[in-house]
């Protein structure tokens, strides 16, 4: 069964996704579906989380966990046993162990043959790109989209006509 996260971003069973967007997409996407919860969901994050604060107090059947190393994260993987994991990349992860990133993505793939996983992240860098190759479908988005002009508030759409440019000397 496909988990549709959003009109653009639907994830097939017992596959290896990669998500790239603003935190406010994903959570969005997870608070307008709390049908998700049926199944057994585990939320895996690094030193920081800038989704889990956003995450709305109704999506209750999720199970967190912290990796605060990458050879953390390779044992939680391991001892996976939910059907859906949704794991939010850190870079710091890696800065004292280069060489893991390819035995992560190479975890994550395998750990995609019992469970269907989701490796978020705000933004795209080197080691997320090496993981990116072992992945089977990569999900990039760079903005959130506006409202249309009349849904924008006044001191929005004020701010956004009073850019002026500084003269050089």
């Amino acid at each position: 069964m496909e988990i549709e996260l959003h009109p653009a971003v639907s994830l097939l069973p017992e596959t290896f996704n990669i998500l790239v967007a603003p935190a406010e997409m994903l959570a969005g996407a997870l608070n307008s579906h709390l049908e998700l919860q049926r199944y057994k969901i585990l939320f895996v994050c690094g030193n920081r989380s800038c989704t889990l604060s956003r995450l709305d107090r109704l999506f209750t059947e999720l199970e967190v966990r912290r990796a605060f190393t990458s050879f953390q994260l390779m044992t939680i993987l391991e001892e996976n046993h939910h059907s859906f994991l949704i794991i939010e990349h850190d870079p710091s992860l890696y800065e004292d162990a280069k060489e893991m990133v390819l035995y992560l993505a190479q975890a994550l793939r395998q750990a995609s043959r019992e469970a269907t996983i989701l490796l978020y992240s705000p933004a795209l860098d080197p080691h997320l790109e090496k993981i990116a190759e072992l992945a089977d479908r990569v999900f990039c988005f760079y903005e959130t989209p506006k409202a249309p002009a009349r849904c924008r508030s006044k001191a929005e759409m004020k701010m956004a006509g009073s850019q002026s440019t500084l003269e050089v000397f």
